[in-house]
Parts: C-alpha cells; structure tokens; sequence
C-alpha cells in the first residue's frame, strides 16, 4: 500500500513519459508510475510491494542482487546511456524487452530510496536492427558490383569502396579525398596518361570529377581501357565508377570491322556479278533481236529462260544491296511533300505489262481529293511496286488487283488487294522476315523474300506503317499509312523572315562555320545562304572525314553536320566529342529524318529537319555562335 507521505509525488510521477519505478535498500517497490504498469504489463496493485528482481529476466537474477547492493552501499547518479552493458526487463508474461535505465539515490527520513527511470528501447532496436541489415545489403550489393565503386560525401572524401575500387585505386583509400586518390593512382603509374603528362591527365580527371557530364576514359598502365561515370547525390556527395570496357571496344572494333568487311564484300560481289550479267542479258537480247540469224520457237522459249533467270538474279542483289545499305544506316531517305494519286498511276502503268502476261487486270479505285503526304518518293514507289509485284505474282490467272488510297486520320493509306493463294495462318508472323516467302520458298514463283522486309524498314524510315490482311486460298491485301504534308500557313499579318535582319548578316567575318554535305545541291543552298551572313565564313566538306581533318585544323565555331554520309553524322559528332581539340565546337545535326526533341541523345548540340526553315536555322546559328537577333 503506498505510504502517505508518498501520494503527493503520485500525480507528477505518472506525467511521465518513461517508466518510474521507487525501491527501498531492500529493493522492495514502494512507488511506481502509470508507463511503468503498461510497460511491464502489472496492475499498479500488483507491482507494489514486489521486489525489484522480478522484474529482471531469469538468467540475470542471481547477480542483479549483488548489484542492487553494491549500487546501495554507494550510491550515485546513473544517468541513462552511461553503461555500455545491454540491459533488458521482463513483464508480467515472462517476455523480454530491451531497455535503458538511469539511476538515483534519494536519502529520506525512512531510509535510502532509489528511484530507477526505465526507458522501454524496443522499437529503437529494431530500427537499428532494420538500418543494420539495410547496410549490410548496400554493402553485399556494392561488393557485388563488377566495376569499381566509391561513394564520397559532401566534403570530397570516400566513404565507402568496393574491392574492385581498392585494387584499381588502392586499399587505405576509405577517408582519403578523392582527389588525392586520383593524384595518388595517376603519380603510382596505375594509369597511363598516353600523349599527356601524369598532369595534365590529373587536371582533365579533376575538371571532370567536380564537373560531371558524360564519362571519362581512362587506360591503364597494362593497357586495360575504362571508362568513369561520377554523378551527383541529393545530399551533395557523389557516386564514382570505372568500369572496364576493355572486351567492349574490342567487340566493337570487330562488329565494326566485320560490318565493313560485309560492305566491301557485298559491293565486290555486286560489281563482279553484275559484269557477267551485263554480258548475259546484252547477248540475250541480241540473240532476241537479231533479224539476220532469227531464233526458232524453241530457241526463244529457253533464252527466255535465261533472261527470266537473269533478271532474278539482278533484282536479288539489288535486293540484297539494299537490305545492307538499310542495315548500316547508309540508306538514306528523302521526305517531301508527293501526290500520291500520281505514285499510284505510275505504280499502276509500271505493272501493267507484268499483270498482262498472266491475264491479271489491274485497276485504281477512285478517290477523293487526296492531301501530299511527305514521303520520299523513289521509296514509296519502289514498295508499292514490291506489293504489286507481290499480288501479280502470287495471284490466280484472269485475276484481279486492285490500288486504292484514302484519307485515314493524320495519314493516307494506299493498299494493293489481289484475289490470289493468300497466306496461311502460321505463316504471317514471318512474312516481313527476309527469306521467308509465305511458303513459296521451294515453289515454282520466283522472288527473293526480301522485297517485305526492305519495304517495311523503308517506310519506319518514312515515319511510316505497313500491314497487312489475308485469307488463305482467297487473297491478300498490304497497305502502307504515310503522313500528311501538312502545309505550314504563315500567320495572317507575320512578316516574313528576312535574312538581313540577323546580326549575323552584319560583317566582317568572325565566326568561322563548317557545313558537312554529300549532296551538291544542298552545299550550293548552303553557300547561297551563308553570303548573305557577311560575318559566317563557310567552309564545306563532301565527307565526313574530310570534315574531321578541316574541324581538327581549322577549329571552326560550330559544324552543321548532314547525318547521311559514308561516315554517319552520328559517327562524326561523337568522334568531335572524343577529341579534346574539338569537344568544345557545337555541332548541329541535319537530316531529312525527324528524330527526337533530345538532340543531346543523338550527340548533336541542335538537330533540324531538313527542309530547313531559314529562321530556324539562322537562330540556331545566332544562339550557337553567341549573338542574338534584334
């Protein structure tokens, strides 16, 4: 029963947020609080003249007594944290839980009282528990990193590395600033600075480390290549890695090695089969038209045989060709604005003789008026002529195909529809394979299989879509979506552009620009434009490497680069960015190709379509170059 002299101190004992408990020397419990009943799970009845070892687990009561003596024998303040030992009570149902006490001895009239804080530490154990294992993940995964990984605080120093990064850079490199660990591994001799001082490589590396854009090549005094990537943290730190890119590059160069190996071979074979079938197909027509020595039924039924034959093998390796070109990127397409009524007459008069030799009629649908789409014309003929070609040859005598174009949405569809053997189910899912030829590969129609895959690459690269539908034994229909040319209209009351409004028309010259073009129209339009510019100095090249060796010598202010070229455009910028004499040089991509709105994804600092809309151009020109338009 609590003493009298006690229920003063009950209502402030019970404010508080820790568990109080009261014990005489004898540690008998005189006083208690209201956390301390919750915290060990006793009626406040119940805990009240109980000894203060029930209230400790079993294993630790035979020397908690021992304690409890010495501490009354000499009493003093133990604050909570002051002791190192892990502490832990027991409730009611005999469950365990961590705590933190602090103790106080209080002399009274009756005696020594200690007054013991208890501090229920249990959701803070399983946070540090959490927060522990967390770590331990983080450092399992960063161990597991292939690359080398440092992580480095707000003040430059690593925090944490994983083995790969204390072989490359050292063991003792924890604490170190990371500036010191490059200063250290560069002056070690663990990288080779090439062409550069150890330096002048150490001040390259220090530029970037503290301001990070892209990567940074490295190579090793065994010849290893790396490759840096630093990036920043919320908290104002950094993430380093190097990983090697040693077997990359190498992969690389032979990917790149093969691929013009492939080239080369392809454009060898292609002369060199070309020159006999010259020699085969101009006899054949000799013989064909020779009214001196005219040929028998006979004799003309099997040379044309022969000229069939040799025709396939033609259009194969145009085929082929083609595909290759595709492949590498080396294929280009111009867009404009095309009628497309006209491509379908001209499809269709082109066809007109192959559909006559098997009786097949071929008619165009009429339609309304149709809008341009933008499209390059020689492209879109040369797959309509693939899917007419298609429905001939694979239609049934006294046939029937039919062209027709129609507004869908945003695009013209222009579908060819035959009556012919159609495709089988299991067969449409490889129809724009190369080879694959519906089945028909063994059979008595002659094509290459290519003539689908080239046509749908060709209209991705038009921004365009092909399909098709079939029944098999009732014919098929391919059709291609194009874009609309949507004609721009200048605002009613805008002033159009003019050229001499530029401060760049203003002389004398002083920016020096670099135009890299393949065609000569496009370089003539360019050098008409830049002599309106009186302070552009123009420079051309024909090739993209031409136009590395003039950046390299000259260092212009900014290269306009054609992305279409024998070395692409992307090739030629990203080669601009890898040298430290012309990294710095804005490069502007151009292409009849709309790519993304990112230019900096494409390693372009600006890419413009071409047609090129001269304001366009001249304010890229004007913002690259440093002016600005008044």
């Amino acid at each position: 029963m609590l003493a009298d002299w006690m229920v003063p101190f009950r209502a402030l004992v019970d404010t508080t947020p820790d568990g109080m408990l009261v014990c005489d020397h004898t540690g008998t419990l005189v006083l208690v609080n209201a956390e301390a009943e919750r915290m060990f799970g006793y009626d406040r009845g119940e805990l009240l003249g109980k000894v203060i070892d029930d209230l400790v687990p079993d294993h630790v009561r035979p020397r908690h007594g021992k304690l409890m003596a010495s501490y009354t024998a000499h009493p003093k303040i133990r604050l909570i944290g002051q002791t190192a030992l892990e502490l832990h009570g027991r409730r009611k149902d005999g469950s365990e839980f961590p705590v933190e006490i602090s103790l106080s001895p209080y002399t009274s009239d009756r005696g020594l009282l200690v007054i013991g804080g208890v501090r229920d530490i249990s959701e803070r154990k399983q946070l540090e528990a959490e927060i522990k294992l967390a770590s331990s993940h983080l450092v399992s995964a960063i161990e597991a990193v292939q690359d080398a990984f440092t992580m480095i605080d707000d003040a430059g120093r690593v925090i944490r590395a994983n083995s790969s990064a204390r072989q490359l850079l050292g063991d003792a490199i924890i604490g170190m600033r990371f500036d010191d660990v490059m200063r250290t591994a560069i002056d070690g001799g663990t990288f080779d600075p090439g062409d550069d001082t150890r330096e002048l490589l150490y001040e390259r590396w220090f530029a970037y480390h503290h301001a990070p854009a892209g990567t940074f090549e490295l190579r090793t005094s065994s010849g290893r290549y790396l490759r840096a990537t630093d990036r920043r943290t919320d908290d104002g730190g950094m993430v380093s890695t190097i990983a090697d890119v040693t077997d990359l590059l190498e992969a690389r160069k032979l990917a790149e090695a093969a691929s013009a190996a492939k080239s080369e071979f392809l454009s060898s074979m292609s002369h060199e089969l070309r020159t006999p079938l010259n020699a085969i197909l101009g006899f054949a027509q000799l013989l064909e038209g020779d009214p001196e020595h005219p040929l028998d039924r006979a004799q003309r039924d099997r040379l044309a045989y022969v000229s069939r034959g040799g025709e396939h093998l033609l259009r194969l390796i145009d085929d082929v060709l083609d595909l290759s070109r595709i492949e590498d990127g080396r294929l280009a397409v111009v867009p404009t604005g095309v009628d497309v009524g006209e491509i379908v007459n001209a499809v269709a008069r082109t066809l007109q003789p192959m559909a006559a030799r098997t009786n097949i009629a071929i008619e165009i649908v009429p339609s309304t008026a149709l809008p341009p789409v933008i499209v390059d014309r020689t492209r879109l003929l040369q797959i309509l002529m693939n899917f007419g070609s298609n429905a001939i040859k694979y239609g049934r005598p006294h046939g029937h195909v039919s062209i027709s174009a129609e507004v869908r949405g945003a695009t013209v569809r222009v579908a060819v529809t035959d009556d012919g053997i159609g495709i089988a189910g299991d067969m449409r899912a490889k129809i724009f394979e190369p080879f694959q030829r519906a089945g028909q590969e063994t059979g008595p129609i002659e094509g290459t299989g290519i003539g689908l895959t080239i046509s749908r690459r060709l209209a991705a690269m038009m921004r365009s879509t092909i399909d098709f539908t079939s029944t098999h034994g009732s014919g098929s229909t391919f059709w291609i979506d194009l874009p609309i040319h949507e004609a721009e209209v200048a605002p009613v009351g805008a002033k159009p552009f003019v050229l001499a409004s530029s401060p760049l028309a203003r002389g004398p010259a002083r920016h020096v620009v670099l135009y890299v073009e393949d065609n000569p129209a496009s370089t003539a339009f360019m050098r008409d434009l830049m002599s309106q510019l009186a302070s552009i100095e123009l420079l051309t090249a024909p090739t993209a490497e031409l136009g590395l060796l003039i950046a390299r010598k000259r260092h212009p202010n900014l290269v306009l680069m054609d992305i279409y070229l024998g070395m692409s455009g992307f090739e030629a910028a990203e080669m601009l960015r890898r040298w430290d004499d012309t990294r710095a040089i804005p490069v502007v991509g151009l292409s009849a190709v709309p790519l993304a709105a990112d230019a900096n994804r494409t390693g372009f600092d600006r890419y413009l379509t071409k047609p090129v809309k001269l304001a366009d151009l001249t304010g890229t020109l004007e913002e690259l170059l440093g002016t600005v338009s008044t």
